[in-house]
C-alpha cells in the first residue's frame, strides 16, 4: 500500500473514530468522604486497626480503607467493601451497611462492574428509606444519577441528582452536595449544556475548597478544565488540567491522572504540540492499566493516531486507529449488555414508582368521578342519607347490641362447658383416689397386725401416692381456677435455676421412688431468670409429674434449662412411651382433656398441662411439645430472661 493510500485509510478510520468519541464522553466523578472530613494519614495504621475484635471501630475502617483504595487498587478496594458490608450485617449496625454499601458500589463502579455496581446502590437505598437515613439517601441518589448519566438517560438523571440535591441541602451536607454539584455538571455537560455544566462543576470546587478535600478539587478542577478545552480556551484549560494533576499525584489517583493525561493530550493536539500530546496520551494508557476503563483506552489510541498522522508517521497512525476501532466494537458490546443488564435491575425500582403513580391516578379519576356525581344529585342524596343515616343507626345499633349479646352468650357457654367437664372430672378423680386411700387405710387399720412387715409397707406407700396424687390434683385445680377468674398475681423475682428445679424435684421424689425413676438436674449453676416462681414451680412440677407417669420403672427423667437470645428455654425429658403426632398436636386445648394411664396403670385428671399451658401464657412465654411413640417426650418451656 503506497503512503497516498495508506494516509487516505487512516483519515477515514480517523475521521468515524473521532465522531464517535465526540458523542462517548469520559466520566469523571470522585465521592467525598462523607465520615465528616476524616482522612487517614497512612493506610498501614488504619490496617493495624482490623486486628481489633469486630466492632463498629473496625467496619469503620473497613470503609475508609474502601475509600482510600478506589481509584488507587479498586480490587483491593472492593474486598475491604465486602469485609464491611458483611461486618456490619453481622452487627447489625444498619447506619455503616447502607454506608457500606454506596461505598462498595463505587468501588465496582470504578472497576467498571456496573451491575453489581447497582445492586450496591439499591441494597443501600432501601436500608436508608426505612430507616430514615437522609445523608446517606442523598449520597445514593447521587449514584443512581450518576450511572443514569451513563447509560446515556440524562433526563431522568438529572431527575435523581435534584432528588439527591434536596436531600443533601436538608441535612446540610456540604461533602456530597459537591459530588452532586459535579454529577450535575457532568450530565449537563453530556447534553451539551456547557454554561450550566461549567456553573455546577464552579460550585464543587467552591464546596470542595471549602471543606479541604484536595482530592475533589482536583476532580473539580479537572472537569472545569474540560469545558474550557470545549470551549477554545486552551490557555485556562491547561492550567486547570494541570493543577488537577499536582493535586492527585500525592493521593496516587491513578484513574484521576490518566483521565487528567488524556484531556491534557487532547489539549496538545489542538494546539499542534504532536510530541507532547503523545507523552500525554501514552501516560495516560499506562495509568489506565490498573482500570481497564476502555473509554480513556480507545480515545487515546485516537489521540495518538491524530499526532502520529500530522507527524507522517504513518504506520503508527494506523497501528492505534485499529486498536481503536477493536476498542470501540468491545466499548458498544459492553455498553449494550451492561445496558440491558443496568435497565433489568432498576426495574425493580421503576416498577414501585410506575405503580405507585398508576394507583394515584385510578384513585384520583375515581374520587373525580365521584365529585361530579355528587354535584349532579346532591339535593336528592341529602334527603336520602339523612333518612336512610337514620334508619343505618337506629339497625347497626340494634345489630351490635345483638353481637355484643350473642358473643357474651356464646363466651358464658363456653365457659360453663368447660367448668362443667372440669368439675366432672374433679369429682370423678377426687371420688376415685379417696375411695382408694379410705379402702388402703382401713386394711391397714384392720389387718394390720395378721399383714406382714413388706405387705404393709407396700400398702402404706400406696397410701401416701395416692394422698400424694390428690393433692397434686387439689393444686391443679386451685391453680385453674384462679387462672380461669383471672385472680393470679404475677409477682417476677431473679430465681437461681439450679437450686429452684432441686426444690421442685424434692418435691416429686415420692412419686419417683415408688417406680424408681431418676430425677437429674441438668442445669448449669448461675443460670438465672426473672419470673414468679410460684407460678413457674406449679409449671415444672406438673411437667415432671407427668414425665414420671409416662416413664417406664427404672428409666430417668431430664431437666435441662439453656438460654437462647433474650428467651430461657426449660426442657423436661423422659424416656417413656412418648405420643404419636395426632395425640400431642391436641394435648394444650383446653376444650377437651386427654388422660391416658400411665405405665403403672397411673391415672389423671389430664388438667395439668392445660394448666401449664395457660401459665406459661401468663408469664409471656410458650409451651411446646416432641415427642416420638415408645421413645419419650421432652416438653419445652420457652420464657423471656428478663421482665
Amino acid at each position: 500500500m503506497n503512503a497516498h493510500c495508506m494516509f487516505k485509510a487512516i483519515s477515514i478510520n480517523l475521521s468515524f473514530l473521532l465522531i464517535f468519541s465526540f458523542y462517548t464522553p469520559i466520566f469523571i466523578t470522585a465521592q467525598d468522604d462523607i465520615l465528616g472530613g476524616v482522612k487517614p494519614s497512612s493506610l498501614e495504621a488504619l490496617a493495624k486497626v482490623l486486628d481489633r475484635p469486630d466492632d463498629s471501630i473496625k467496619v469503620v475502617t473497613l470503609k475508609l480503607l474502601c475509600w482510600e483504595n478506589r481509584n488507587s487498587d479498586p480490587d483491593k478496594a472492593i474486598e475491604y467493601g465486602q469485609m464491611a458490608v458483611s461486618l456490619a450485617k453481622s452487627l447489625n449496625l444498619q447506619m455503616e451497611l447502607s454506608d457500606s454499601y454506596n461505598r462498595l458500589g463505587i468501588a465496582y463502579r470504578n472497576k467498571g462492574r456496573y451491575a453489581q455496581a447497582l445492586e450496591c446502590y439499591f441494597n443501600g437505598l432501601e436500608i436508608s428509606r426505612t430507616n430514615g437515613f437522609d445523608k446517606y439517601l442523598a449520597f445514593q441518589y447521587n449514584n443512581l444519577a450518576d450511572l443514569y448519566n451513563r447509560l446515556g438517560l440524562y433526563n431522568r438523571a438529572v431527575e435523581f441528582g435534584k432528588r439527591a440535591m434536596e436531600y443533601a441541602e436538608k441535612v446540610s451536607d456540604d461533602y456530597t452536595l459537591a459530588y452532586i454539584y459535579n454529577i450535575m455538571g457532568t450530565i449537563y455537560k453530556n447534553k451539551n449544556e456547557l454554561d450550566s455544566a461549567l456553573k455546577c462543576f464552579n460550585h464543587s470546587l467552591e464546596l470542595r475548597q471549602k471543606i479541604g478535600y484536595n482530592q475533589g478539587v482536583a476532580t473539580s478542577y479537572l472537569n472545569i478544565g474540560s469545558i474550557e478545552l470545549l470551549l477554545g480556551q486552551y490557555e485556562k484549560s491547561l492550567q486547570s488540567i494541570q493543577t488537577a494533576i499536582d493535586l492527585y499525584s500525592p493521593k496516587n489517583d491513578l484513574q484521576g491522572i490518566a483521565i487528567a493525561n488524556f484531556y491534557k493530550g487532547q489539549l496538545y493536539n489542538k494546539l499542534h504540540k504532536y510530541d507532547d500530546a503523545i507523552l500525554c496520551f501514552e501516560k495516560s494508557l499506562r495509568n489506565n492499566e490498573s482500570f481497564n476503563n476502555l473509554t480513556v483506552s480507545r480515545d487515546c489510541h485516537n489521540g495518538l493516531a491524530l499526532a502520529f498522522a500530522q507527524k507522517k508517521q504513518f504506520e503508527k497512525a494506523y497501528y492505534h486507529s485499529n486498536q481503536a476501532v477493536v476498542l470501540n466494537d468491545s466499548i458498544a458490546l459492553s455498553q449494550y449488555v451492561e445496558r440491558l443488564t443496568q435497565l433489568t435491575e432498576a426495574l425493580k425500582y421503576e416498577e414501585t414508582i410506575n405503580l405507585q403513580k398508576e394507583r394515584e391516578k385510578a384513585l384520583a379519576e375515581r374520587l373525580n368521578f365521584q365529585r361530579n356525581i355528587i354535584k349532579l344529585y346532591v339535593a336528592i342524596i341529602i334527603l336520602l342519607v339523612l333518612i336512610v343515616g337514620l334508619a343505618i343507626y337506629f339497625y347497626l345499633k340494634r345489630s351490635k347490641d345483638v353481637r355484643l349479646l350473642q358473643a357474651q352468650r356464646d363466651e358464658i357457654n363456653k365457659l360453663n362447658i368447660s367448668k362443667d367437664r372440669f368439675f366432672s372430672i374433679l369429682t370423678h378423680d377426687l371420688k376415685n383416689q379417696l375411695t382408694s386411700i379410705v379402702t388402703i387405710a382401713h386394711m391397714v387399720k384392720e389387718k394390720s397386725l395378721a399383714i406382714g412387715d413388706d405387705e404393709l409397707i407396700e400398702l402404706s406407700r400406696r397410701l401416701y401416692a395416692l394422698g400424694f396424687a390428690t393433692n397434686d390434683l387439689l393444686e391443679n385445680v386451685l391453680s385453674w381456677i384462679k387462672s380461669q377468674g383471672k385472680q393470679i398475681t404475677i409477682r417476677k423475682n431473679n430465681i437461681d435455676l439450679k437450686e429452684f428445679v432441686d426444690r421442685v424435684i424434692f418435691t416429686q421424689k415420692p412419686a419417683a421412688e415408688i417406680k424408681s425413676v431418676a430425677l437429674n438436674n441438668r442445669v448449669e449453676p448461675g443460670l438465672t431468670i426473672n419470673s414468679d416462681a410460684d407460678i413457674l414451680s406449679t409449671v415444672i412440677r406438673n411437667l415432671i409429674s407427668n414425665a414420671i407417669k409416662f416413664s417406664n420403672p427404672g428409666s430417668r427423667v431430664d431437666i435441662y434449662a439453656f438460654p437462647k437470645g433474650n428467651q430461657i428455654e426449660i426442657t423436661v425429658t423422659d424416656y417413656g412411651v412418648g405420643m404419636p403426632r395426632e395425640i400431642s398436636d391436641r394435648l394444650f386445648n383446653s376444650l377437651e382433656t386427654l388422660s391416658q394411664p400411665g405405665t403403672m396403670n397411673e391415672h389423671g385428671s389430664g388438667l395439668g398441662l392445660i394448666i401449664c399451658n395457660q401459665l406459661v401464657t401468663d408469664l409471656g412465654g410458650n409451651i411446646r411439645v416432641a415427642s416420638e411413640f415408645q421413645k419419650g417426650s421432652s416438653f419445652i418451656v420457652s420464657l423471656p430472661m428478663f421482665s
